[in-house]
């Protein structure tokens, strides 16, 4: 009698097909005035991508990059000026695939400084949230609509080769947090989300 014998261990990677950036983050956390706070990042208004808006230390993995983990310490270090021995690992949330064009690993990181030297052509400045604050309030809930055409030189003859107008294909959640004057959103907010619900 046949059988099939299972695999043997592999660890699980991701199957690209949205060409998106693969990108690293740490979301910090300090000690700051008796109480666990969380530090966010205002981005310089000058950048191309995405300036002004409120995020995590992170960005692109590159090359040389051993892991995503290495990837998003390597950030940390660069954007907050700190040390490598004041960052202690927490240990990984769940990764994020956006439809605005990357896929996130983000890591939860105790950091045992609070004085930091930013890299202020990246950073605007940042700003602390106390943990608890999220305890007691939810984010907000908004939809962005996604829309598809073929690119040019997609092939004839497949289903959609004859479409040449943006088609309305389905929606994807946006969360908001409002705090102060911030609007903590997108990415950043799924993830703050994801290490909430964790954490809390």
């Amino acid at each position: 009698m046949s059988y099939y014998k299972p695999w043997p261990p592999r660890q699980v990677r991701q199957n690209h097909c949205m060409n998106t950036i693969p990108c690293a983050v740490i979301v910090p956390i300090v000690q700051r005035d008796g109480q666990e706070q969380l530090v966010f990042e205002v981005r310089n208004s000058q950048l191309r991508w995405q300036p002004g808006d409120i995020c995590f230390p992170g960005g692109k993995i590159e090359p040389d990059d051993n892991n995503a983990l290495d990837a998003a310490v390597r950030e940390l270090i660069e954007e907050l000026g700190i040390k490598r021995d004041s960052i202690h690992i927490l240990g990984p949330l769940d990764y994020i695939e956006s439809p605005v064009g990357v896929t996130v690993w983000p890591f939860a990181a105790y950091i045992d400084t609070a004085h930091f030297t930013i890299s202020h052509g990246e950073i605007d400045h940042i700003f602390t949230v106390p943990i608890e604050w999220f305890r007691t309030h939810t984010p907000q809930m908004h939809r962005i609509e996604i829309a598809t055409r073929p690119a040019p030189g997609f092939p004839e003859g497949l289903s959609i080769s004859g479409q040449t107008q943006w088609k309305r294909r389905k929606t994807y959640n946006v969360l908001l947090y409002e705090y102060q004057a911030y609007k903590i959103w997108g990415i950043t907010a799924h993830i703050l989300d994801n290490f909430i619900n964790i954490r809390l």
